[in-house]
């Protein structure tokens, strides 16, 4: 009987180890992406901030809306960015 729950005991330690594993593996792949899309959003940003630094865009009726909603959209995702 001690035997039995010996194996049973190794059985479930050994399993138990190789899905912590993968589970440690999978997180640390979701943070990495998570960083690389915080990257992606900073650079987005400060590339916004740098195209309309003088205000040229927003001031002009033509395109302003547009750079207007542009400019949200980058609010909107600054949102996610790691701080």
């Amino acid at each position: 009987m001690e035997i039995i729950l010996s194996i049973i005991l190794t059985l479930t330690i050994t399993v138990s180890f190789f899905i912590i594993k993968n589970i440690i593996e999978k997180n640390e792949m979701l943070e990495d992406f998570i960083v690389k899309q915080s990257e992606a959003i900073d650079s987005c940003d400060q590339r916004l901030k740098t195209v309309d630094d003088k205000g040229f865009f927003v001031a002009d009726d033509e395109i302003g809306w547009f750079f207007t909603e542009v400019k949200k959209i980058q609010e909107a995702l600054n949102e996610f960015r790691l701080r």
